[in-house]
């Protein structure tokens, strides 16, 4: 994809407080609404795209069918639907119990969308667990002066020293692992890590969290080259006033922009895709948002280029910097709504989904 320079064109979209309803295609002009959410694709090069959050089940049933496994910390069965097989399971939760022969429902998300808040004590770190999943440590030569090969052991004990606050006390099941080739890992993910997102022929973590309390485990699923094209997911962000949501005291894992505080008066921002980890080098410029908070009310203009077509939009509009659900904070947008009445200084959260040819 090419940088977009200037708007010769746009359409616009009106949003105020209102009721949910995606958008169709490009027969768009004064719509008041808000939508449901679409998948994430990360593009990974200039002919190949991949998806991030791709479709998966919302639950599975799966079994601990050993501890230690074969070639991970369990093996892992699920023996129905779209994640149905063997995989090589790894644990992100020292804290609770998951033993061989134990089976569970679980909840499936991906390591790149939001999880359930305190599922995960470090979900920020997972770029680094989809390194490490990345590697294939186990069994190479350690670069450092151990030199012994790596172990299932010392893997999973360096995802625990990256994921959770707490790493194991008698580490039973990691037999054999040795600390310095485990600390070799972590430093080595630290190192290169930072920001990684998987590409094609790669594996993505994905995570399980059992509904019943059972250790939240995470399977790599394959990650396949998808033909250039399909849709982004993008979000306003202001020239000062903004905050990336990696970087709020919640730790969210999703990227994209809160702005404000904002007093009453006029604002227009630019809409960015794909910008994952908020960096706008990687994304790309698809239009502007037009914000007018005026008398209490605030209404939202998208002017998203012709060379896009708009699926759906999410806005939020309130005193505090995000909405929230069962009373926690959270970016997912399909919790996004412009409230009413409003007074004082506000924020303003604008998604976007856009596809292109």
């Amino acid at each position: 994809m090419k940088k977009i320079i200037p708007l010769l064109m746009t359409l616009a979209l009106v949003f105020v407080s209102c009721e949910t309803e995606p958008l169709n295609g490009n027969d768009l002009n004064s719509i008041e609404a808000k939508g449901g959410i679409k998948n994430v694709k990360q593009e990974k090069s200039d002919d190949c795209e991949v998806d991030l959050t791709p479709d998966l089940p919302g639950t599975v049933y799966a079994c601990a069918d050993a501890k230690p496994g074969s070639v991970a910390y369990f093996d892992l069965s699920i023996a129905e639907g779209p994640l149905a097989g063997n995989h090589a399971a790894w644990c992100v939760d020292v804290e609770n119990t998951l033993n061989a022969g134990d089976c569970f429902d679980a909840d499936v998300y991906s390591s790149y969308g939001t999880l359930p808040a305190g599922a995960v004590d470090n979900p920020d770190n997972f770029d680094l667990i989809n390194w490490i999943l990345n590697q294939d440590f186990v069994g190479k030569n350690s670069d450092g002066g151990v030199g012994d090969p790596y172990t299932i052991g010392d893997v999973q004990w360096a995802m625990w020293e990256l994921i959770d606050d707490d790493n194991c006390v008698a580490c039973t099941y990691l037999t054999p692992y040795d600390e310095v080739r485990a600390s070799e890992i972590v430093d080595l993910a630290e190192a290169n890590g930072e920001g990684y997102e998987p590409g094609a022929g790669d594996v993505l973590a994905v995570v399980l969290v059992p509904q019943t309390g059972e250790q939240v485990v995470i399977i790599p699923y394959p990650l396949e080259c998808e033909p250039e094209g399909g849709c982004e997911t993008a979000f306003a962000r202001g020239t000062d006033g903004y905050t990336c949501f990696l970087d709020t005291p919640e730790e969210f894992s999703r990227w994209g922009w809160t702005i404000g505080p904002l007093s009453e008066g006029d604002y227009t921002y630019d809409i960015w895709a794909a910008a994952g980890q908020c960096d706008t080098d990687k994304g790309e410029l698809v239009g502007t948002v037009d914000v007018s908070y005026i008398g209490g009310i605030v209404t939202v203009t998208y002017n998203i280029d012709p060379a896009y077509t708009v699926e759906e939009t999410h806005t939020y509009a309130g005193n505090a910097m995000f909405p929230t659900k069962n009373g926690e904070p959270t970016v997912a947008p399909g919790q996004y709504s412009i409230a009413d009445n409003l007074s004082g200084d506000i924020h303003v959260i604008a998604h976007a989904v856009v596809c292109f040819d």
